[in-house]
């Protein structure tokens, strides 16, 4: 980190402060702890300098949707107290090297049996237990990765018996031109959907759902993480 000295902004100082008020003022209109959400503020295609500025006001936890760009910036903070979330669509041939990130709190991603079985594999060959969600295509959207509705409690069993993995929960990403009333009927289903799970003597505790433009309503909704990146970081940029 020595030699990378950036002069903060206030914009994104600011913006994370709107964000996390309005989380709290979300999760309070519902009757719920605001410090039991937690916020994954996304770094897609944004430069390191502004991971930097959000660490420097006190925000400790980032996902990336690209494994390179990931492993880029592990590279600049793997000393650092800060937490990963992976929550892109991931390849096969790409999950070995999540596996060298001290710092991997979540891959919040699992589409896919082959996924799970991989992340699982290459987890027991560095002795590590991961922690995963598992996608939803709530939408049945063809443009989304995820399993279905149906098929998620046959799946959840044979993932949960896997030893290197542990379950947290599910994860879904709606589709971006669905009106907020559909959205939030999404977002419903995902609540309902773990609740049936749950009383089915599973153990699912987080739900990640809502982004910029819909966080506020995943969370009156029941989301635990919210994925929120243009609203901090602003327009992304390719760097």
């Amino acid at each position: 980190m020595e030699g990378m000295k950036i002069k903060m902004t206030a914009s994104l100082k600011e913006n994370l402060e709107k964000v996390y008020n309005k989380m709290k003022e979300s999760a309070k209109s519902v009757n719920r702890d605001p410090s039991t959400i937690k916020l994954v503020a996304v770094g897609k295609n944004h430069p390191p300098k502004k991971i930097i500025e959000a660490m420097k006001s006190g925000h400790n936890r980032f996902g990336e949707n690209r494994v390179q760009e990931l492993l880029d910036k592990h590279e600049l903070f793997y000393d650092q107290d800060i937490k990963w979330h992976f929550i892109g669509h991931l390849q096969k041939n790409k999950v070995k090297y999540l596996m060298k990130i001290d710092q991997l709190e979540m891959i919040e991603s699992i589409d896919s049996l082959e996924i799970a079985e991989e992340v699982n594999k290459e987890a027991e060959k560095v002795d590590k237990t991961i922690k995963v969600l598992l996608q939803v295509n709530i939408a049945n959207d063809p443009k989304k990765f995820g399993f279905s509705k149906k098929e998620i409690e046959e799946v959840l069993v044979e993932i949960e018996n896997k030893e290197n993995l542990v379950v947290e929960g599910l994860m879904t990403i709606t589709p971006y031109e669905a009106e907020m009333t559909k959205t939030k009927t999404y977002y419903q289903e995902m609540k309902s959907l773990i609740e049936e799970l749950n009383n089915k003597e599973h153990n699912l505790t987080e739900i990640s759902m809502g982004m910029s433009r819909d966080y506020e309503m995943a969370i009156k909704q029941g989301a635990t993480i919210v994925r929120v990146g243009t609203a901090i970081f602003g327009k992304r940029k390719y760097y």
